[in-house]
């Protein structure tokens, strides 16, 4: 696997010496001649942002496209270059958070925000002190059973584990590029664990296939290593499927112990909506959906869809207050059921965050529908 990194500063230099093959540019000359010390990495001496320079490096050739200088400037002219050449993966730095977008218009797999995450964390050491727990989840399982699922699950668990400073563990079958998974995890910073599928599983699986995801659950726990969150594909479900029920995302979900992540956003979420009802799990909701827009600087939408005590609303508005959240509340009139349905399905939103044991208004059909039908991704909450 051949790879290109943009930037041989100290993440360019750290991931480099943890991936062979690669090629690092820096324009800096005293920075390349300690980066030439590098047991096989070939040093180029130049900008990044040359398109003749990286033709040179073997751009047409290479699997991954890094680009990590301190620079936005030279990272987007970079990352245009890569994407105008048809490099399959490219991960970017972005030190302003506010050029999100144009880095996003270029159609960019990866992009890493470093300033917003430290500021972030620091901010909460400052403000809550070390021991303060404002993270949702530490420890992410994708439970792989193919190759889609590193394109998909596994991408998105990085975008969440980079914000959330959670490590991700996955089970690996045979044919999945491993050194593909840690390449990417090294290069956004998110420690990754892998355990390797064994026949006596796959055996399992395959008398089983009705219920693969929850086997590989239990043989996670055989390692003793408990998630607290579970993030997995969407599923493409026919007409037949969906009136048998025959959803192996449900039975997942209903299995599990902790919330379950059903990814279809693959980046950051920007806009985060919450359905409440009277319900206990709506605080849960409430508070996982305060953790996540802290994490990502994302808004948050509160869809109120019956009357809910004050006390519920006001200590979500306090953990937004606290978390630096921007909320906007709105209280449904009309038919719950329908507007709930409308809202998430408008498109405004990269994630939605509902209740999966009810006992208030929303009810488990309008639940397994937004799991299987919303455009965004879904985070079910026990």
């Amino acid at each position: 696997m051949k790879n290109i990194i943009v930037g041989g500063g100290r993440a360019g230099r750290e991931l480099a010496a943890q991936l062979h093959e690669s090629v690092i540019i820096e324009i800096n000359p005293e920075k390349g001649e300690k980066l030439s010390k590098l047991e096989g990495v070939e040093v180029i001496i130049g900008d990044g942002s040359d398109e003749e320079l990286l033709k040179q490096a073997g751009l047409k050739d290479v699997d991954a496209f890094i680009s990590l200088t301190s620079d936005d400037e030279v990272n987007y002219r970079a990352a245009a270059i890569a994407k105008k050449h048809g490099v399959p993966k490219i991960v970017v730095r972005v030190e302003d958070p506010e050029d999100r977008e144009r880095f996003r218009e270029l159609g960019i797999q990866y992009l890493m925000f470093p300033t917003k995450i430290i500021a972030t964390l620091i901010g909460d050491l400052l403000r809550f002190g070390a021991g303060a727990d404002l993270t949702p989840f530490d420890k992410i399982l994708v439970p792989i059973l193919d190759k889609s699922t590193v394109e998909k699950a596994f991408k998105e668990a990085l975008f969440v584990a980079s914000v959330a400073r959670a490590e991700v563990t996955t089970v690996s079958s045979a044919d999945i590029d491993q050194q593909e998974m840690k390449s990417r995890a090294m290069a956004m910073g998110v420690p990754l664990n892998i355990f390797l599928e064994e026949e006596k599983l796959m055996a399992i699986i395959k008398k089983n296939l009705h219920y693969p995801g929850c086997i590989i659950i239990d043989h996670v726990k055989e390692h003793a290593y408990y998630p607290n969150c579970i993030i997995i594909d969407q599923e493409e479900l026919g007409i037949l499927d969906k009136i048998f029920k025959r959803s192996v995302v449900l039975k997942l979900i209903k299995c599990a112990s902790c919330p379950v992540l059903v990814a279809r956003t693959f980046r950051y979420y920007e806009r985060i909506i919450a359905l409440l009802d009277s319900s206990e799990t709506s605080e849960s909701v409430g508070r996982y959906a305060v953790q996540m827009a802290h994490l990502c600087g994302s808004d948050l939408h509160l869809l109120i869809l019956e009357t809910v005590s004050g006390e519920l609303i006001n200590g979500i508005r306090k953990m937004g207050e606290k978390g630096n959240v921007h909320i906007i509340e709105k209280w449904v009139e009309g038919n719950p059921m329908i507007e709930a349905i409308k809202e998430v399905k408008s498109g405004n939103y990269e994630l939605a965050v509902v209740p999966w044991r009810v006992s208030g208004i929303i009810r488990a059909d309008l639940i397994k529908k937004i799991v299987n039908d919303a455009p965004c991704s879904v985070l079910t909450v026990v």
